[in-house]
């Protein structure tokens, strides 16, 4: 029997492999996605390159596992190679597919909240080392003030201030949710979006957050996961039953169900239309949106 080994994942590496794949992604994925500017697609070109540049050095090699250590050396050694992963390597055109449908559906939200009210106030929640909120702060020269950003990993908070003051000389405010939640009463803060962050929430805790959210924030666009295959669900995942009765104990029901149903259509539209030959996203936890 040929053992197989297991993959090394350091602190770092998922969310370096989100953002460098993402890059690759838009392009691939251009006529699927919501449209991205010429600004906002220089800047996470130049995002990436400030990313790998701060990560290379001594003091992030510990948080780095075998898998980010592969794809800042390769990266370094050839700038195709995020190119090739999108597009062949085992299972990073399925993840980056959702990498640029999660952030192109972000950017085109805000975008589109910013213009009916120039004086939002956003946070990021789980933000990684997504370049979604610096890019919004710099492409339309947002107050630090507004823009907010959520990790509990502060040594991921480190690297992505220090690529932002790098690329911009300023970078969004980290808080916590406890903050946020606290600035959200107080009305400092009025739009929030989560995407791929409550997944790794216990189910309680999200339902919790979602009556939260419901109840605060005025804007919202929120990513949870659904899978009524009790043989196929992970953890943290929603099936009828639960969702029913998230769907009863929260207001607004009508709209947030009217809501949820055309953002996931339009999702499940997209990656079906960028990979029609996959079955993962059917057959697997699904994401389903909610937004105000």
């Amino acid at each position: 029997m040929v053992k197989i080994k297991k993959t090394e994942y350091g602190l770092m590496d998922i969310p370096l492999s989100c953002s460098v794949f993402l890059e690759p992604a838009l392009n691939k994925y251009v006529r699927t996605i919501a449209p991205l500017s010429r600004d906002t697609k220089k800047f996470i070109h130049e995002w990436n390159r400030a990313l790998i540049d701060i990560l290379k050095t001594s003091l992030y090699s510990a948080h780095l596992g075998a898998v980010g250590h592969k794809i800042i050396s390769r990266t370094l050694n050839s700038d195709e190679f995020p190119t090739r992963c999108v597009e062949s390597a085992r299972s990073v055109p399925l993840h980056s597919l959702h990498y640029c449908i999660r952030f192109s559906e972000s950017m085109n939200f805000l975008v589109n909240k910013l213009k009916s009210n120039p004086d939002i106030k956003f946070v990021d929640f789980g933000c990684g080392f997504s370049p979604l909120a610096p890019v919004m702060m710099a492409e339309y020269n947002l107050n630090t003030d507004n823009v907010y950003c959520i990790d509990n990993k502060p040594e991921i908070i480190d690297v992505y201030s220090r690529v932002s003051e790098k690329l911009s000389g300023r970078a969004p405010h980290s808080i916590s949710w406890a903050d946020a939640k606290s600035m959200a009463t107080s009305g400092n803060l009025n739009t929030i979006v989560a995407m791929g962050v409550l997944p790794y929430i216990a189910l309680d805790e999200q339902v919790s957050d979602l009556k939260f959210i419901n109840a605060h924030f005025p804007n919202f666009l929120v990513e949870i996961k659904y899978n009524n295959n009790s043989d196929t669900a992970g953890e943290n995942v929603f099936n009828l039953t639960r969702l029913q009765k998230l769907r009863l104990s929260v207001e607004n029901t009508q709209t947030l169900e009217t809501t949820m149903i055309q953002n996931s259509l339009r999702y499940l539209h997209k990656f079906m239309c960028a990979m029609p030959d996959k079955r993962y996203f059917l057959e697997n936890d699904r994401s389903l949106f909610l937004s105000r």
